[in-house]
């Protein structure tokens, strides 16, 4: 397994109350609170299955999509950059983030310099080897650049977002070493062109049936996953032929109504010898797993 999809600590924010106030009339639309909780709930007891440690906030009233954490830092390695979000309403989440990132986690925390910046963390796709920002309504070509002045290592190339689609990692994400899970949709399969033409390194594709099975979480030499109700059976058949490393699956359908993802949900970064008691065993993935996986390049 490689450092870039090693994790050991993640951090996670409680659902508020207001949470249910995203919600609209439609019944198919309205948001049971306590139900999103016990997603969330479940979700991070599967991250700890993970061999991830857990730091959780406290939810802020007045923020009710604080439970997305994702969206409010980009991490790599000990650097951590703060986003400016898309919506200007959410923009204020990001100052707990910066605190326990800087003072508890002792990360090195940067900012983003241009005012006319923004950023979402779900448009960045970190590939371990390079950086995809998904260009939209929430995040723009400065905040695609901001990037490229924290990271300087990697190669940051901006992918155009279709239309109606809300981030990057909404149609795609990483399924394993060099392996990008991907939407067969149409917003899915115009990315992936994008995709093939700027890509510095080559990647195996994983195509699934729809956008909620294509977002997933690599962690540990793990896969965590939509449960089979979520993704339909097709989409299990696909995981269950290509992915031969362990797997967890969760349910978000209360979160998923205001287009929340697995990934959305935390912020995940490996910080060495936080504690004396933290200790790492984890067996190295089974690469002979992509060995049937499409290549991208």
């Amino acid at each position: 397994m490689t450092s870039a999809f090693r994790f050991n600590y993640a951090v996670v924010s409680r659902i508020p109350q207001s949470f249910a106030e995203r919600g609209n009339k439609e019944p198919s639309k309205q948001i049971d609170v306590e139900r999103a909780r016990e997603e969330h709930k479940l979700f991070i007891e599967t991250l700890r299955k993970c061999e991830i440690n857990i730091i959780e906030l406290q939810e802020d009233e007045a923020y009710p999509d604080c439970c997305f954490v994702e969206d409010c830092a980009v991490i790599i390695g000990s650097v951590a950059i703060i986003t400016r979000p898309g919506l200007t309403s959410r923009q204020g989440e990001t100052a707990e983030i910066r605190r326990v990132l800087k003072n508890d986690l002792k990360l090195r925390v940067m900012d983003m310099e241009d005012p006319g910046a923004t950023l979402d963390g779900g448009d960045v796709l970190f590939t371990g080897k390079e950086i995809f920002v998904g260009v939209g309504n929430l995040s723009n070509f400065k905040g695609a650049s901001s990037l490229t002045d924290a990271f300087p290592e990697y190669f940051v190339t901006p992918i155009n977002l279709p239309k109606g689609v809300l981030h990057l990692k909404s149609l795609c994400s990483m399924a394993g070493n060099d392996v990008i899970a991907i939407s067969s949709s149409d917003a899915g399969l115009e990315v992936l062109k994008q995709l093939r033409a700027n890509a510095q390194f080559s990647y195996k594709i994983l195509k699934m049936e729809s956008d909620t099975a294509a977002n997933m979480l690599y962690v540990n030499g793990r896969l965590i996953h939509r449960t089979r109700e979520e993704i339909k059976e097709n989409n299990w058949s696909i995981l269950d032929e290509k992915i031969l490393y362990p797997k967890h699956h969760v349910s978000i359908q209360e979160i998923e109504k205001v287009r929340g993802t697995l990934s959305s949900q935390c912020l995940l970064l490996y910080k060495q010898k936080m504690y004396k008691k933290v200790t790492s065993n984890l067996a190295d993935a089974d690469m002979d797993a992509y060995s049937t996986l499409k290549t991208l390049k």
